[in-house]
């Protein structure tokens, strides 16, 4: 069904773009009636990812639905022989489901003087033009898609003649967030808006001048950029198409976002080069950007000012529960960050068996950070990929990454094999030598070999009676059963232990996945009774408390959809567990 909402709206979009060549050339091209509206705009007039911008919905009113926050934002451009723009827009979110917007913009000539004749004294003149918007935008649930519509009343005041007109645009827009690319997920925007596609024009001669119609299509990609601990940066491409009186134009720009508050941007549309930066910071939104045209440069200034974050909820008990769980968590993240530091200097240095060590222990403890799981997946990939090469020219790398592959693998006596002629080539590596007096102490201990089978045999026995209740629908059996297993391999010594846990980690985010589902369509203590009975579970308090501890965590991180999930999952494991359950009537009640 979601497959088929997204052709339709792939569709509408490109049938609306494609009429627009139907439309006559020659209407009135007038600065305020298609822009450029908004200052943060370095990346050559592209849309979409203009979100701490309220002006923007002089290009698209739909936008606004995204908006984190409600925004009140000043800007000002210095233009050509000082001609200036200046620009006050508003966003609110009105209702759950409803924002407006409002912007109002003067184009100003500064002073000019003018002759009636050559001979005749100059006398100086200011001339200004005004557009007036309002707009209002909404979502459409069961496709997720955002629409808006705008008026606007544009007035000139051109000194020997003046006179106003109104005029309409219509836009949609939508997001398809962490989409499954070969490496990495990505986001991706889609937006279109039809720009005084119904409007009366303006009088200023005997004739009425229809404003000019403009249609733009706006993409966006968004990819993270995975170098921070507890962060991401991300670097975003896009790319507009604008049919303007039936000539098309274009649009590119990129912007990179680093620690979620800085931002550097560059961009090209028409005969101009953008670039600038933007900066947040507390309740302050700061955007400069400069642009390059064959007349002059363009300096643009704004500042905007934040307030209302979006599901933001009063301060109550469970937020100083939160709060104390989070201060709780903080120590122990100052040290695995400290820990995570580390392992990317051995990345760097390419200690691998070091850094891996290191990762496994991080991932563990905090599995919800991206960052140390993309070093290792990265590392790992690379051992596995160079240890099936026996290419003679790189024999020594051959070596180190077999032994690195067989040591995971508990192949402890090909791992010291291909370490010792490593060894050959390299006596003096520190970090293999210790690894492979490492494992040749394993080996000598008879001992601990059986112990390994004995934990191999266990383990093995856990992760598939868990894949088992995953296939038969159990999710919380399922769920519980693969925690045990985590917490079996936790503390062992082997090392498998990692791969043991990290495939446990795999059944239990499809699991609660699964469970999410099933919670749409019922109540939480409806489900929790279905669940009770239909795998006669006995309540589990203590895995519960540990779950509904992780929620406070992600709540008091402003992760509310997770932290329901989480809830949820509580009542699921302990249905008489009273603080979850007020915690979720806590965040639904907002």
């Amino acid at each position: 069904m979601q497959t088929f909402n997204n052709k339709i709206i792939l569709i509408l979009i490109i049938s609306l773009f494609a009429v627009a060549n139907v439309y006559a050339k020659g209407k009135r091209k007038n600065f305020l009636s298609h822009g450029p509206s908004v200052s943060s705009f370095a990346q050559g007039e592209t849309v979409l990812n203009n979100l701490d911008d309220p002006s923007i919905i002089f290009y698209n009113p739909s936008l606004l639905n995204y908006f984190d926050y409600n925004t009140l934002e000043l800007s000002r451009y210095n233009l050509f022989d000082g001609t200036s723009y200046n620009s006050a827009a508003i966003n609110y979110r009105l209702l759950k489901n409803l924002s407006v917007g409002f912007n109002a913009i003067d184009l100003s000539s500064g002073d000019v003087e003018i002759r009636k004749d050559p001979f005749d004294a100059p006398k100086t003149i200011n001339t200004n033009q005004w557009a007036y918007i309002l707009a209002l935008a909404t979502e459409i649930k069961p496709i997720e898609l955002s629409v808006g519509i705008n008026a606007k009343y544009i007035y000139l005041d051109l000194y020997e003649k003046e006179n106003g007109g109104y005029s309409v645009d219509a836009a949609l827009s939508r997001f398809f967030n962490d989409v499954d690319l070969k490496y990495f997920q990505a986001n991706f925007g889609v937006g279109f808006s039809a720009q005084n596609f119904y409007n009366s024009g303006v009088t200023l001669d005997e004739y009425n001048e229809k404003f000019q119609n403009i249609f733009v299509l706006s993409t966006l990609m968004q990819i993270p950029v995975i170098y921070h601990f507890s962060s991401k940066d991300t670097i975003t491409f896009s790319f507009d198409v604008k049919n303007e009186d039936s000539y098309n134009e274009f649009a590119a720009g990129v912007e990179y976002k680093f620690i979620e508050k800085f931002s550097i941007r560059g961009g090209y549309y028409t005969d101009h080069i953008t670039a600038g930066f933007g900066a947040a910071v507390s309740a302050f939104v700061v955007n400069y950007s400069i642009d390059f045209n064959e007349l002059d440069i363009i300096n643009r200034f704004s500042v905007a000012l934040r307030w209302g974050k979006r599901n933001k909820v009063k301060k109550s008990e469970l937020d100083k529960e939160a709060k104390a769980a989070l201060e709780q968590a903080k120590l122990s993240h100052k040290q695995a960050k400290k820990m995570f530091n580390q392992a990317k200097k051995y990345y760097s240095d390419k200690q691998y068996l070091y850094a891996t060590d290191l990762l496994q222990r991080i991932i563990m403890n905090y599995p919800d950070y991206d960052s140390p799981n993309f070093y290792y997946n990265k590392i790992k990939s690379s051992m596995t990929e160079e240890s099936n090469s026996e290419l003679e020219s790189n024999f020594e790398q051959y070596s180190y990454s077999s032994g690195y592959v067989n040591y995971y693998k508990n192949n402890y006596y090909e791992c010291l094999k291909q370490w010792s002629k490593y060894l050959q080539f390299d006596d003096a590596n520190e970090e293999v030598k210790h690894y492979y007096n490492k494992v040749n102490k394993i080996v000598i201990d008879s001992i601990r070999e059986e112990e390994i089978k004995e934990f191999d045999f266990i383990s093995n026995n856990m992760l598939n009676e868990g894949i088992m209740l995953f296939k038969n629908k159990r999710w919380i059996s399922c769920i519980k059963k693969m925690e045990k297993l985590q917490a079996f391999v936790k503390n062992s010594k082997y090392t498998s232990s990692f791969n043991y846990y990290s495939s446990a980690k795999d059944y239990i985010d499809k699991a609660v996945s699964e469970l999410s589902k099933t919670i749409k369509k019922q109540t939480v203590q409806q489900t929790a009774v279905k669940e009770q009975e239909e795998e006669e579970l006995v309540i589990d308090e203590k895995l519960a408390d540990a779950k509904y501890k992780e929620g406070l965590i992600l709540y008091a991180g402003g992760k509310y959809f997770e932290a329901e999930k989480l809830f949820e999952l509580v009542l699921r494991l302990n249905p008489n567990h009273t603080k979850a359950a007020n915690a979720l009537k806590h965040i639904n009640g907002k």
